[in-house]
């Protein structure tokens, strides 16, 4: 396997992979030969979150990973949005109530010349507001995103991100990457994505996993001597 999903941080904190011996598939095309068919323990079902990352185990049979990108970057109490390394000015952003496009230009020693990258592109999901940012998203694209791909080993065109905004904090979805199944207190992902592009010899991420009131415990099995991740179950309004 080359990388398997532990708990994702990006840019300096998405949801962190660890490397693993193995490659990639050679056919990028190949679907995965596994499906999911034992019932479902739902009391896992639903969203799980700790301070940076999390995950929404669906009644669908996905999982979807769960980023707060707060840290990295997020809208400002002004309007702006905070990154990093700068503050972009509204005058860099487009914003008319439903679409958010926000750029950056900087001087590039390697090109010579100033060079413009699109920082993130993204459209309401739910009604438009010309008077706030808050709200849900379906993110377009843009570096956030290309960078939270680039992390998986996997081309962004393969995700369907979403965000939400909610004053200073930014989270981001990554919906239905894998399938799930729960049998016997282990939980197992897999899925198209992760045979295609994190896969080697192992066909699945797997978990042993407790759940305690709202506290979901979940321990990777690869890895001898791995301390347990640690998630607290979220209510969503969504």
């Amino acid at each position: 396997m080359k990388r398997i999903l532990s708990s994702l941080t990006a840019l300096s904190c998405i949801i962190c992979l660890c490397s693993c011996q193995g490659s990639t598939s050679d056919n990028p095309d190949a679907p995965s030969s596994r499906v999911s068919t034992a019932p479902i323990d739902t009391e896992i079902i639903g969203t799980w979150m700790n301070e940076l990352s999390g995950y929404r185990f669906g009644e669908n049979r996905k999982v979807s990973l769960i980023i707060d990108f707060s840290e990295n970057a997020h809208f400002t109490e002004n309007g702006e949005f905070q990154t990093m390394n700068a503050l972009i000015p509204k005058e860099q952003m487009k914003y008319d109530g439903k679409k958010v496009y926000i750029t950056n230009t900087v001087y590039s020693e390697t090109y010579q010349e100033d060079v413009t990258s699109v920082l993130i592109d993204m459209e309401r999901l739910d009604e438009p507001n010309p008077d706030s940012l808050d709200g849900y998203y379906h993110i377009l694209g843009g570096v956030a995103t290309d960078v939270l791909a680039e992390q998986l080993g996997i081309p962004p065109e393969k995700f369907n991100f979403e965000g939400e905004v909610k004053g200073d904090k930014f989270t981001i979805y990554m919906i239905d990457c894998f399938d799930y199944e729960t049998i016997d207190g282990k939980v197992d992902m897999f899925g198209e994505l992760f045979s295609t592009y994190i896969n080697g010899n192992n066909e699945a991420m797997s978990y042993d996993y407790t759940i305690e009131y709202d506290t979901l415990k979940m321990t990777m099995n690869d890895i001898e001597g791995a301390a347990p991740e640690v998630y607290f179950k979220v209510e969503e309004n969504k």
